[in-house]
């Protein structure tokens, strides 16, 4: 898969959204916006845990060339941005990893997230292994992958992200992480830790549109 040019820009943030401008002009895929913030992990539910282990909004569409700002709310966050295919739907992603329970919507398998997984799309292809843990502590497939943080290299895993926290924690305020798509196509983004991906669902999706580049 050609992947090509991206740009990664990390900034503090200090509060759970930050300003950015939005051009939206009429209608059509040229007229996405430029700007789109997420929130990665909850913004009300800070103190961890499945609650705040969610992507807020857990799809969003950006015009060909903008830019989508992650907010990084609580601990232990690291994202992943992967391409899938345009017909993957967030029930193909979930499907493949921890099931869990009608009514407390909690993993049932305590063991799944050290477990080796291969996560495919739509079409069938792999997009991420995740290997076992251990050797492996973080989700950690460079396959494809088209930017990371708080991977692991070689055994050492590298810090997670400062999460923006309620006052009196100690991870306030947060990182924001800002991205810019330069090719069209359906990008996954999942949370590199184990825990929070494979057991409480931690991922979205960013739809690129407009002119120019396709991802494949």
């Amino acid at each position: 898969m050609s992947i090509r040019r991206a740009v990664l820009v990390l900034v503090s943030a200090f509060v759970l959204g930050l300003p950015l401008s939005v051009d939206t002009v009429a209608q059509g895929n040229d007229k996405a916006p430029a700007d789109v913030v997420v929130q990665f992990g909850s913004p009300t539910n800070l103190a961890g845990g499945a609650p705040n282990q969610i992507v807020v909004p857990d799809e969003v569409t950006v015009r060909n060339g903008g830019r989508v700002t992650f907010i990084v709310n609580g601990p232990g966050h690291g994202l992943a941005i992967y391409a899938v295919s345009k017909d993957t739907t967030r029930d193909d992603i979930s499907a493949q990893l921890c099931p869990h329970d009608p009514v407390t919507n909690a993993c049932t398998d305590p063991g799944f997230a050290n477990a080796d997984h291969a996560i495919h799309d739509a079409k069938g292809g792999v997009i991420i292994q995740t290997d076992t843990n251990p050797p492996t502590a973080r989700i950690n497939d460079p396959t494809d992958r088209l930017f990371a943080t708080s991977i692991q290299i070689e055994a050492v895993p590298t810090p997670f992200l400062t999460g923006t926290a309620a006052p009196g924690f100690t991870t306030n305020p947060g990182t924001a992480v800002q991205y810019q798509f330069t090719a069209t196509g359906r990008y996954l983004v999942m949370c590199v830790n184990r825990a929070h991906a494979l057991s409480n669902w931690m991922f979205g999706f960013v739809n690129v549109v407009g002119q120019g580049n396709d991802q494949q």
